[in-house]
């Protein structure tokens, strides 16, 4: 029997760690009482001028394009939306899904989400309807967020379309036009409604005993073939910072300003630009439009001190500062990774043009920030375990999600339900005779350095081509954009093999977002498969490897 409504609520919210392992985790500072509402509201009371965020909105008129939100601003909104949640009948546990670009609004939904008690459903803005779908009726979310466009996407048309198969979704909200899909407005209703200031309002106030209780949920595509969401607390984010201890490394420096190019609704990127900040009194800078030298001008007018992004556009950032140097006289830390290493000719460069120290991150959805390493050696955070037993690399420690959730499964399974914390990562690992661990390959067939592709998505797309016999979506490593994904093609005729830009194009058609688009083709007679004749990925990634431009192309073995 299936779990009646309000039982997963409730289920959510007792995945906590056992109270001897959270008094050990606060005891050693890893884990605190407070939340990063309460930074809000330190900060907001002492200094309510400062910025707490500086956005740049590309499509606003000239003279409107930065946006700069003060501390006291911030925490208005943040209980003004925690307040507009209640009114539609958030109760504590329910998920409340977004979908938006880096904009403030995003940050502020997430404190919002923390502040009425309900758990946070981020979701990458390039996921289109069907990826869309399968997270909504996974997390059984209750309200989703969405501009009504964004990229050429219509986003509310999207969700208009869905939300008769989504039983659990009571109320869709757009940011924009709204009225063309019947949803609620945001700005009338959300930014613009007093919410505070009615008596439900001024009754509500943050809930105790938050810090170790679930309040994100990302969903992580391609994991398993399926998708699979991790539940973090704001113990489990915090100890993202409180666990730093590289000499060169992030800190805890006060009123520091952050900025990172991934999308606000990746793990990442709340943390380093939403709760890093907070809990340092600092600011969160965001662009919600690619752009390396409007990137570059934003990081000089905002005085960023730290800077974290994938290797992709760590190179174009490069390129464009060397073009044009900005002066960047606060910038003292370059963070470069994920779930990819960063090549060393380009750290070396990013050190030479920039003059900064130059960090090597790795990380996870199930834990964050794990590793730091300006050597090769991932060195992982205080009280974080990694184990490479097995290959197969396991994590335990403050930083670790407190439980996973398998899409279709009927409630989250607990880190801690065995009682010894460990999880799973899926990653390949080896460990480092320097002390360190050296991550190898992703879990199963991920692939993606700054999104994660849903592979199994991916080749399903490949197969209907009418040119296409057999696929394989496996990982490469582009020196200079880290990881990405390559389409490995029998095609059904060898004499008139399908081309990139036409394969590109049908995936296109069958809605397969941009960023999972295969950058790279090989065509080959046969693929490699096992004795149960599944695909061997691992096989096909070292024979990728070895391959060379304009060289020969033996078949895969």
């Amino acid at each position: 029997m299936g779990l009646t409504h309000g039982t997963v609520e409730r289920r959510v919210l007792e995945l906590t760690a056992p109270a001897e392992v959270t008094a050990r985790f606060r005891a050693a500072g890893w884990w605190r009482p407070e939340t990063f509402l309460d930074d809000l509201y330190r900060t907001a009371a002492a200094a309510p001028e400062r910025p707490a965020i500086v956005s740049e909105r590309a499509l606003l008129p000239a003279g409107r394009k930065r946006v700069t939100l003060t501390y006291a601003q911030l925490a208005l909104y943040v209980d003004r939306f925690a307040a507009a949640f209640t009114s539609l009948g958030i109760a504590p546990g329910d998920p409340v899904a977004y979908q938006l670009p880096n904009w403030w609004e995003t940050a502020a939904l997430t404190l919002a989400c923390l502040r009425a008690g309900a758990v946070a459903v981020p979701v990458l803005p390039t996921v289109r309807a069907r990826g869309l779908h399968r997270i909504l009726d996974g997390t059984r979310a209750r309200v989703c967020v969405v501009p009504d466009a964004w990229e050429g996407f219509g986003h509310a048309e999207a969700l208009s379309e869905l939300a008769p198969a989504l039983p659990w979704l009571r109320h869709r909200v757009v940011l924009g036009d709204a009225a063309a899909t019947g949803a609620i407005d945001f700005d009338g209703y959300f930014a613009r409604t007093a919410h505070e200031r009615t008596e439900a309002g001024r009754r509500s106030r943050p809930l105790p005993g938050q810090a170790d209780r679930p309040s994100l949920l990302i969903s992580v595509m391609g994991l398993r073939d399926s998708y699979t969401s991790v539940l973090h607390s704001p113990d489990t984010l915090y100890a993202n910072l409180s666990a730093q201890h590289h000499p060169d490394g992030p800190g805890r420096r006060p009123r520091e300003a952050f900025l990172s190019t991934l999308p606000l609704t990746s793990l990442a990127s709340l943390i380093y630009t939403v709760c890093w900040p907070l809990a340092v009194g600092g600011t969160g800078v965001y662009q919600d439009v690619w752009d390396p030298g409007r990137c570059l001008d934003l990081m000089a007018a905002a005085g960023v001190d730290q800077v974290y992004a994938e290797p992709a556009y760590f190179a174009e950032l490069l390129t464009t500062q060397r073009r044009r140097p900005r002066p960047l006289e606060r910038l003292r830390l370059i963070l470069s990774g994920g779930r990819t290493s960063t090549p060393e000719p380009l750290a070396a460069e990013l050190r030479e043009v920039f003059g900064v120290p130059v960090l090597s991150a790795w990380g996870a959805p199930e834990l964050g920030m794990g590793t730091l390493s300006a050597s090769g050696v991932e060195v992982p955070l205080r009280g974080l375990e990694l184990s490479a037993e097995g290959a197969s690399l396991k994590v335990r420690g403050p930083s670790v999600a407190l439980a996973t959730w398998p899409h279709g499964a009927p409630a989250p399974v607990s880190t801690w339900e065995d009682g010894d914390g460990w999880l799973d990562t899926g990653d390949l690992a080896a460990a480092d005779p320097r002390g360190g661990i050296r991550v190898l390959a992703r879990a199963g067939t991920r692939t993606g350095a700054i999104f994660m592709v849903p592979v199994a998505e991916v080749e399903a797309g490949l197969l209907t081509h009418p040119r296409v016999r057999e696929a394989a979506v496996v990982a490469y490593t582009d020196p200079e954009h880290g990881e990405l994904p390559c389409a490995v093609v029998v095609p059904a005729a060898r004499e008139r093999p399908p081309g990139p830009a036409e394969l590109r194009e049908h995936l296109t058609a069958l809605g397969v977002s941009e960023a999972f688009l295969p950058t790279r083709l090989e065509i080959v007679g046969a693929l490699p498969r096992d004795e149960h004749g599944h695909v061997r990925h691992a096989a096909l990634r070292t024979w990728l490897t070895r391959l060379r431009p304009g060289g020969p192309r033996p078949a895969p073995e």
